[in-house]
């Protein structure tokens, strides 16, 4: 009886904690140039920065996976394609995980502006100009000390609605963009959390299709290609299984040419405990009637057992047997000037197309499992605590110099 209870009491938390008012935090669908006052925070589209300039753009959805308000994207479209027809762009998506919205007062809004200031200012030699897009969903339901940590699995399945919803043609703009666009366009996809489940749910199919249409008899005739240049997931909360049929598929096409770049680069924190452990409890239960058998996998050229129930609940990043890379920190506190930045970008490359290993970054090295063919454009990497220390902080100066040095030599 007193277990009836206690899953009556906690799932009335679970429905408590979903019941907080939707609503959109920028309701003025115009561009704006936002000053020291902030005088724009509600504006869909803002002119920012300090000496380099960058735009950014929010688009929100709700719960259900449609937009808030149409305008915000109609917005960014008209303003996309216009830039396009004269100058070279980098789009910035960013998708956000759980505990996090399109609120003004958002830590990851914040650190975005931060990112995109940063990047402009890295890009300004190419005369590049940065537009970034912040894509708001509900990840945050509740503010309540305790009863927010009781949303994960909640926040999970409104994740799954919103990847499935209006998202999709945000995702086909911008490939047709990339396709057509007369400037050169770089795209950039960073999703966290949820958001990382959000992101790959949307590409999957995509990877796929570039994967083996790059290559005849698994010779391949043009290095493979992706969603728009690179994509980044931070501490994904989807499981292995889900990643497993690409895994394979990888597995069969897995000849790369020394000019191929990354694709998909997945990073997980070896001390990141929602996925670790809150993700296994919730699919444990969710899965439970579930079929699973072990299958036959090659992973690195070797021939192994995977058990479906074991991937299943456990989330990609904290699943040995795909794991390809480990990153750790080798300096700490490390500047570099624009002119190393330049030269550093530019002999990552060389190693990269040469099957180095490790890959050495100004304070970090990217370590290959050595079963792992060079090349290889799909990584999923394990991260020292001490770079990322759990799910949400990977603000910290080595982990951030890291992914921008990584995206410029991932794009350049």
């Amino acid at each position: 009886m007193i277990n009836y209870i206690n899953i009556l009491l906690f799932s009335s938390l679970l429905i408590i904690s979903g019941c907080s008012d939707q609503k959109v935090h920028r309701d003025i669908f115009s561009i704006a140039t936002c000053n020291n006052t902030e005088n724009c925070q509600r504006h869909s589209l803002q002119k920012r920065g300090h000496d380099i300039p960058y735009t950014l753009s929010f688009i929100e959805i709700d719960d259900q996976g449609l937009f808030f308000d149409r305008s915000q994207f109609a917005v960014l479209q008209k303003y996309i394609k216009s830039k396009t027809r004269k100058n070279n762009i980098f789009i910035y998506v960013y998708v956000h995980g759980w505990q996090h919205d399109a609120n003004i007062n958002d830590s990851n809004v914040k650190h975005f502006k931060e990112q995109l200031n940063k990047i402009s200012n890295q890009l300004a030699v190419s005369k590049r100009e940065v537009i970034g897009i912040y894509i708001g969903w509900r990840g945050k339901s509740t503010s309540i000390p305790l009863l927010k940590y009781l949303t994960f699995w909640d926040r999970q399945n409104s994740a799954k609605r919103v990847a499935d919803g209006n998202i999709i043609e945000i995702w086909s703009f911008l490939r047709k963009l990339k396709n057509n666009s007369i400037s050169d366009t770089k795209i950039v996809t960073v999703g966290h959390s949820f958001g990382a489940e959000i992101v790959f749910t949307a590409i999957n199919k995509t990877l796929v299709n570039d994967l083996i249409e790059s290559s005849v008899n698994k010779q391949y005739k043009t290095s493979t290609s992706g969603f728009g240049d690179l994509v980044l997931l931070i501490n994904p909360a989807f499981d292995a299984l889900k990643y497993a049929h690409f895994q394979d598929i990888n597995e069969r096409y897995n000849e790369f040419l020394g000019t191929q770049k990354p694709i998909l680069s997945i990073f997980t924190s070896e001390s990141d405990w929602a996925t670790k452990y809150a993700f296994p409890a919730g699919n444990a239960i969710s899965r439970i009637f579930e079929s699973h058998r072990y299958m036959k996998a090659t992973i690195g050229g070797e021939n192994v057992l995977i058990n479906q129930n074991v991937a299943g609940k456990t989330s990609i990043g904290h699943f040995k047997p795909f794991i390809t890379h480990r990153l750790e920190m080798t300096n700490k506190n490390t500047d570099i000037s624009s002119t190393q930045r330049i030269k550093l970008i530019k002999n990552l490359k060389s190693d990269w197309g040469n099957g180095v290993n490790p890959l050495n970054f100004s304070n970090t090295r990217l370590i290959r499992n050595p079963i792992i063919k060079a090349r290889n454009p799909y990584l999923v990497v394990q991260v020292d605590k001490d770079l990322i220390p759990n799910h949400s902080n990977f603000f910290g100066k080595e982990i951030e110099e890291f992914f921008n040095e990584f995206l410029l030599f991932s794009i350049d």
